[in-house]
């Protein structure tokens, strides 16, 4: 059912529909394999993105660790820096409890890919909007991993901080050497484990019927993955901060950019 809708603003393209279920099981097959297609689309994209952040790792780490350095100096003077408090809290309960919460941290992209092709078997005028959106988002925020690269909390144990990697710990092994492509350990800045949780929370709310409802999945997700990112020593808040705010300018930019860029001359 495509139609104008205002409701959503900034969230959807002028020419909206609403969420539906196809009537026939040839349409439902085909929708269901495109959906399928967007989701190895972006995980396609994904490893683009890993394979092109690996040109921030710097040439000396020390310049990461200066960094961090200079976050955690910034979190105190605010006195705002609880990472560690939080970590050890987590530690406390157990080995279950980090361990749990390391698989969320580690295979939070199966929940990008899953949350995306369920929007696209759903609204698919939608998902291709908010698609455009999401890949805005990753060229904007590549470049910060070369002009800042920051070393996560894990690493500061030798610093005088007494975080526990706790990936390395208590597994799994998020960062071994034999992933499909290999990962940018100084790329703590910003976080997009929480940005882009938290932008296809958005995309998945827009599925549902209430606003009420819409904001309360929105707020749990995005609290529940930097949680996550914060107790295993993978980010600073600061870094979550950073990843919502890029979350913001991909979709300014993507509303003020026309859409579709192109139009079909033949519709």
């Amino acid at each position: 059912m495509i139609h104008r809708e205002s409701g959503n603003g900034w969230l959807t393209p002028a020419i909206d529909e609403l969420p539906s279920i196809p009537r026939d099981r040839t349409t439902a097959l085909k929708r269901f394999l495109w959906a399928s297609s967007q989701g190895a689309l972006v995980f396609i994209a994904f490893q683009i993105y890993k394979t092109v952040r690996r040109f921030g790792i710097p040439d000396d780490p020390a310049i990461a660790f200066d960094h961090a350095k200079d976050v955690i100096q910034f979190e105190e003077r605010l006195h705002l820096f609880f990472e560690l408090d939080w970590q050890a809290w987590a530690l406390d309960h157990g080995d279950w409890y980090i361990r749990s919460f390391n698989y969320l941290y580690a295979y939070y992209m199966w929940w990008v890919i899953g949350g995306f092709s369920v929007l696209a078997f759903f609204a698919p005028v939608r998902f291709r909007y908010l698609r455009r959106g999401f890949f805005i988002s990753m060229l904007l925020v590549t470049p910060m991993y070369l002009i800042y690269p920051l070393a996560p909390p894990r690493f500061l144990a030798d610093y005088g901080w007494d975080f526990v990697d706790t990936m390395r710990v208590y597994g799994p092994n998020y960062f071994s050497e034999s992933g499909l492509v290999q990962a940018n350990r100084y790329a703590a800045m910003p976080s997009m484990h929480v940005g882009w949780t938290t932008y296809v929370a958005i995309c998945v709310s827009m599925l549902m019927p209430s606003v009420r409802w819409r904001i309360l999945f929105v707020l749990f997700m995005a609290s529940l993955i930097t949680y996550v990112v914060i107790i295993t020593g993978n980010h600073y808040w600061l870094d979550a901060l950073i990843g919502w705010m890029f979350i913001g300018a991909a979709i300014a930019v993507n509303r003020i950019i026309p859409y579709p860029l192109i139009k079909r001359a033949v519709s």
